[in-house]
């Protein structure tokens, strides 16, 4: 075996990241859903109480 197929690749030995890079990415699809529900927000309507 050749000394880099012995060494496992970064991310196989940091797999954390994985779980950091997936919250990133949850975090962005929030924020992009957020701004763009607010940005076409419908109008208000007001109510009459009578």
């Amino acid at each position: 075996m050749s000394p880099v197929e012995s060494r496992p690749a970064f991310l196989v030995r940091h797999p954390w990241l994985f779980v950091v890079l997936a919250f990133a990415l949850l975090l962005a699809a929030w924020s992009t859903l957020i701004t763009v529900a607010v940005k076409h927000a419908p109008q208000q309507v007001e109510v009459q109480v009578k």
